[in-house]
This record gives C-alpha cells, structure tokens and sequence, in this order.
C-alpha cells in the first residue's frame, strides 16, 4: 500500500487508462488470496511525481490440474517507462523478482504474450516459460442482419470495395452458415434461474465445481471465495449467471458480460461435462439475447483446445478464422506458461486439449477494453 499513486500513474501513461483508486484496491490489494505480489523499480533523481520507471506484478489466480489445487502467478501490468526502453534495465528486474515469486507460485501465465509487439512473450520465454496457444473468438448472431454486416465487412476489402457484389456473397454466405451451423432466429426455449452480482447463489456453482473438478482438466478453480472476487466485486463489470436446474439442483450455469449489442460469454459449466447440458444453457442465452435485442453473443477459448469449441460449433457459434481459412499461426503468440516438473509429468499439462479455458482466467477488466498484461 502506498505505490498505487505512482503505479496509476505509470499505468495511465504506458494504457491510457485511467484507474481509480478503488479499481486498484480490488485488482491488487483485496484479491481472493491477499493481496498481489508487485516489484518496483524507483528512481529518485527523476521528477517526484515521475519517479516509478519498472514494475513486475502477478495477480494470485486459482488453476487446478485433474482436481489438485495450485495458486498459479499471473502476470499482469508489467510495465516499464517509455524513457527507460532498450537500457537492459527491465528484465534483470523481471527475473530476480520471477525468482523470488516461486516461493509463493508454482505456476505462471499470461494471457495476451503478442501485446506490444510481443515483447512481454519473449520476455517469459527467456524465464523458461513456453508460447501454448492463441485466443480464439466463437461468436453467434442474433439476427441475420447482423451476420450479414460482419460477412459484408470481411468481403468487401477482397473484391476491390464493390458493395453491390458484396451485399450477395454476404447473404448468401448468411444463409449457408446457418444452415450449415444450425443457427436459428429462435432458438428452443428452456427455464432458467437469472442472477445478478447481488443474489447469485455462489454456494451452488462451488458445489458443482467441486463434485466436476477432476474430469475438467487444468482449468480455474470455481471456489466461492475465487467467483466472489472475480466475479460478483468486480468494479468494472456487471454479471448475469444463467443457471440451469433440474430437481432443484445446479447442473450447468453461463456467466455474462453485456454491452447494447453484444453477450461475452465469462464462463460455461456443465455437470459431468454433458453436451446435452451444454447445448441447453447455449440455446438458453440464445433466446434471452433476442429478448433483449443483443445482436451477438460470443465466447472465447483457446485456439488448441478440442472440448468446449466443439460445443460452441455444434450449438452454432462461428469461429471466421477457421471459417475462411486464414493462415495458422505456426507459434503460439498469446498464452504464455511456466510449468514445474512436479507438475508437467504426472499428466500431459502441455497437451492444450487437457485444459478447459474460458474468460475466467483473464483479469476481468471491461471488454471494450484491450489493454492486458
């Protein structure tokens, strides 16, 4: 306590963004597991509002690996003075504080490696840390004339800007995709329990957590104590918890993220992982959009894994990277990890199709917003 000044400072000049005070408290001070683990890097001959020139920092995050729990770093905010830039100052300070960080952590992430030209990723890999996987975005629309305005957008550019043409191939493409992904104006209708910030039962997402956790892979820990302030203190963001009940007892649940035209998808989960379940809670948001007037619904997921695109294709979400077959990435430029060998070898923690990743995981900051680690 007592930096937050001179790192809101820093952190709006390297952003953009300017942070409050209590944006910060929640962020790093009050998280989940104490407070975060921050390094700075001071210099006292600069200006005194001006003296914070390199800052390390990790935000204590949850993972569990086939059920065993481990408090995994994830670095977030790191961050050096533009004046300091290219001296060799940053990293030594980097890696004598990794160092010092694995008496608290025993795994380390980041999920957005290719900021900054991706920078922050050759940095970890220089730590030992391994380039894993991408980001990919799965997105279903509402109506029609949305999808046809983002088809129309992504061909207008190919065919030399002709909008008469592109209006055709763009509702043409309309229809194939749902036929193809079975994307109805009106998907089926399921009940719901709806909850917000204030009345969610977090008691019964950790029970069903707790009675999954071994068959969901290496995934986020969903403890009340962790969805309490990630989800329900978060400043920044308002949730929605669909959750789907038989008999009175949590079998699946989606979390989102609004705007006036778009649902982020925060997380999905599902008991005993069923398909059917997940299919249901998708249908169900689906509706809930068009009640709403949301023109889009997305989620995110990493580029590797097999499960939960697999879902969101067959409920019929569209990932167009793979729909138009833009280039693959040969190496992972966005997700970042450090694994211990007490934890590599037992089960294939390296095999992207053994995680299970949603927007959980990431820092929780508003979605319009594209600024991370």
């Amino acid at each position: 306590m007592g930096d937050e000044k001179h790192i809101n400072t820093l952190y709006k000049l390297i952003t953009g963004i300017h942070r409050s005070r209590d944006e910060y408290l929640w962020e790093w001070i009050n998280t989940w597991n104490g407070q975060g683990s921050i390094w700075l890097v001071f210099d006292d001959k600069r200006i005194a509002d001006d003296q914070l020139i390199a800052q390390y920092s990790l935000i204590p995050t949850p993972l569990s690996f086939f059920g065993k729990k481990f408090v995994a770093g994830k670095t977030e905010n790191c961050m050096s003075h533009p004046d300091i830039r290219g001296t060799g100052i940053y990293f030594p300070h980097e890696k004598k504080c990794f160092e010092l960080a694995k008496n608290r952590f025993k795994v380390f992430f980041t999920t957005a490696g290719d900021v900054a030209k991706g920078a922050p990723g050759r940095v970890r890999e220089k730590l030992g840390y391994r380039a894993f996987d991408d980001w990919e975005i799965y997105s279903v629309w509402i109506n029609g004339l949305g999808l046809r305005e983002k088809l129309l957008s992504m061909i207008i550019p190919h065919i030399n800007n002709n909008k008469f043409i592109g209006r055709i191939l763009s509702y043409y493409l309309e229809l194939l995709i749902r036929i193809f992904y079975h994307q109805t104006e009106f998907p089926l209708t399921e009940q719901f329990r709806i909850y917000n910030d204030k009345n969610v039962p977090l008691s019964h997402l950790e029970k069903l957590w707790m009675s999954n956790k071994t068959i969901y892979g290496i995934t986020v820990e969903r403890t009340a104590q962790y969805l309490t302030w990630r989800l329900k203190d978060n400043p920044y963001n308002n949730h929605n918890y669909f959750c789907y009940y038989e008999n009175d007892v949590l079998k699946g649940y989606l979390v989102v993220v609004s705007d006036s035209e778009v649902f982020y998808i925060v997380d999905i989960f599902a008991n005993n992982k069923d398909e059917r379940i997940f299919k249901l809670i998708l249908k169900g948001i689906r509706e809930y959009a068009y009640q709403k007037g949301i023109i889009r619904v997305q989620c995110s997921t990493i580029k590797r894994s097999r499960f939960l695109p697999g879902i969101l294709k067959s409920a019929g979400f569209v990932n167009f990277k793979e729909l138009f077959c833009f280039q693959k990435r040969i190496k992972p430029k966005q997700l970042f990890v450090y694994l211990p060998d007490e934890i590599e070898k037992p089960q294939n923690s390296w095999d992207p199709r053994n995680w299970y990743v949603t927007d959980l995981i990431k820092e929780g900051r508003p979605y319009l917003d594209k600024s991370n680690d």
